[in-house]
């Protein structure tokens, strides 16, 4: 999904629905990106939108000794221009109180 795919989406769903929550949040430390989720209240009940952006994994260095009780230790290096974006749908489960996530086939955008 690009960019403009989603920032549609987001009028598409604010127009139709109304949007509860709009929040970014980091990936983490050792990854450099972030994700922007959105919560909103459908006719399928609660959802939440992740769309993620962050750099492109380039390659993963791995150090090793091969004595008794050393450690391992995975380097990875991530592109400085190049991107990589998804989304993630979830559905809120009223019975167990927690996100659910979603197949991607339910939704065609």
């Amino acid at each position: 999904m690009t960019r403009d795919k989603w920032l549609n989406l987001l009028d598409m769903v604010e127009a139709k629905f109304g949007i509860d929550r709009n929040y970014k949040e980091n990936l983490g430390q050792d990854i450099p990106g972030e994700k922007q989720v959105i919560e909103f209240t459908g006719p399928l009940g609660k959802i939440k939108l992740e769309w993620v952006e962050k750099a492109r994994l380039m390659n993963e260095k791995t150090t090793y000794s091969n004595r008794i009780g050393s450690q391992v230790k995975i380097n990875k290096i991530y592109s400085e221009d190049e991107k990589v974006n998804y989304i993630n749908a979830y559905k809120w489960d009223e019975v167990r109180e927690e996100w659910d996530r979603v197949d991607k086939g339910m939704f065609d955008i």
